[in-house]
């Protein structure tokens, strides 16, 4: 009885809504989505903020070492204590020149995965939104072809 009052309703004309999504479709998809990308921003901000502490810390080292090394310069005593000066001045010379390429190193990683991040996001949200449309045409066919009959 109930198959035959649905095609009586389709050829009088009237027109069905579409049926609703289980609990557990779009608008979960889309708080999970959304719980990821929140959760991508914490750990992309966390990061930053570690990232500006150790950079700090860097540059404050940096500071100290060109104090010592300033002070290594200016030494007035070369009798005896040229030879400690030459070399303490390259051993820091090369102290400087290492945490300088490990900053250097340590922004380019903050920019990649800052990158990788920013592409996380963007294929997670890409994926959701094909799932989507993929669903649509689907439910459209469905529709179209119970007219039909």
């Amino acid at each position: 009885m109930e198959e035959m009052s649905a095609p009586q309703a389709s050829e009088m004309g009237e027109e069905t809504t579409p049926a609703q999504p289980p609990a557990g479709g779009r608008r979960t998809q889309l708080k999970i989505v959304r719980e990821s990308v929140e959760s991508l921003s914490k750990d992309v901000g966390s990061l930053r903020k570690s990232s500006e502490a150790s950079a700090k810390k860097l540059e404050a080292h940096m500071k100290s070492l060109r104090k010592e090394f300033g002070a290594h310069t200016r030494s007035k005593d070369l009798g005896e204590h040229a030879k400690s000066h030459r070399a303490d001045t390259k051993r820091l010379e090369k102290q400087l020149a290492t945490l300088r390429k490990e900053l250097a190193a340590f922004k380019s990683q903050m920019a990649k995965e800052a990158a990788r991040s920013r592409a996380r996001e963007e294929a997670a949200l890409a994926r959701f939104a094909a799932k989507v449309k993929a669903a649509e045409p689907k439910k459209l066919r469905a529709k179209a072809s119970k007219k039909k009959r």
